[in-house]
């Protein structure tokens, strides 16, 4: 009789398993993850270090946002966080700056968090507070950027004779242009979120923590029920080809146009990203 139990428990137990969702996401202690509306939701979570980055928490980082790219019923990502701060840039205080190998593997994790970002499928960023150093970057590399009206942007790295790296110039230059990248790294000007909207740091100000969740989730709902590959290949285009000429640019958009024609678009897409030199394996 007892083992008739047992075998019903096992059967019942093993039935809820299959049927239950599997959401129990794991990107360490720091990350917070959910997918909704088949956009991945990664929430910065060191709260009582400013939303900092360590290297375990920037490790973290970028494997949460390669899950969201590898895996294909997610469509995009939102990238947030929790707590007063966006992101206060690297934590000094958890990397021995005499060790210059751990300082290089983490400019090195920065930089492939920026290229993942700026390459791959359509990120959408919500900034609460403020933002510093690498948050700045992070959030640049995004293709919609919404802050609340009482968060704030700088690059604090020149007081510590810090070059900062990982992309940011070239990002900064082609987005902001050369007197805002020499502004923001030279002088370390402090820009408040109705200046970042001007100078296109930011896309839109909302007011508050809960309406910016919501604009959030109205723009992934847009996304989403668009055709994905034509998005991706879109956001290809448009992030590389403004140093390109015309010639070289229009045969890229001529390829972009044609996806069309190829039965597989992780195929397609996979080869139009190579034009570009670049491609997820590069990144991981």
């Amino acid at each position: 009789m007892y083992l008739l139990y047992d075998l019903l428990f096992f059967f019942i137990k093993c039935k809820l398993i299959l049927i239950m969702p599997l959401d129990n996401y794991n990107f360490g202690d720091y990350i917070e993850f959910k997918i909704k509306k088949r956009f991945g939701i990664i929430t910065l979570n060191r709260v009582h270090r400013s939303n900092a980055f360590s290297i375990d928490q920037l490790e973290h980082l970028k494997d949460a946002i390669l899950y969201c790219q590898n895996d294909e019923n997610i469509r995009g990502i939102i990238l947030t966080n929790n707590g007063s701060s966006f992101s206060t840039g690297m934590d000094l205080g958890t990397i021995d700056g005499s060790d210059h190998s751990a300082v290089k593997y983490l400019e090195s994790t920065a930089a492939t968090i920026c290229k993942l970002l700026y390459n791959g499928k359509p990120v959408i960023c919500g900034i609460d507070g403020r933002t510093l150093g690498e948050g700045v970057v992070f959030m640049t590399c995004c293709d919609y950027r919404i802050a609340t009206k009482e968060s704030y942007f700088q690059m604090p790295e020149i007081y510590s004779g810090i070059f900062p790296g990982t992309g940011c110039i070239v990002l900064f230059t082609k987005i902001l242009g050369i007197p805002w990248t020499k502004k923001l790294l030279m002088f370390s000007e402090k820009i408040s979120s109705k200046k970042a909207l001007e100078i296109g740091l930011v896309d839109q100000i909302v007011n508050s923590k809960e309406e910016l969740v919501h604009e959030m989730m109205q723009k992934a709902t847009f996304l989403f029920t668009k055709q994905q590959t034509v998005l991706n290949a879109i956001k290809l285009c448009s992030n590389h080809l403004i140093d390109r000429t015309f010639k070289e640019g229009y045969e890229l958009e001529k390829l972009g146009s044609a996806w069309y024609e190829y039965k597989d678009s992780k195929e397609y897409l996979q080869k139009f990203k190579h034009k570009f030199d670049w491609d997820t394996a590069k990144s991981e």
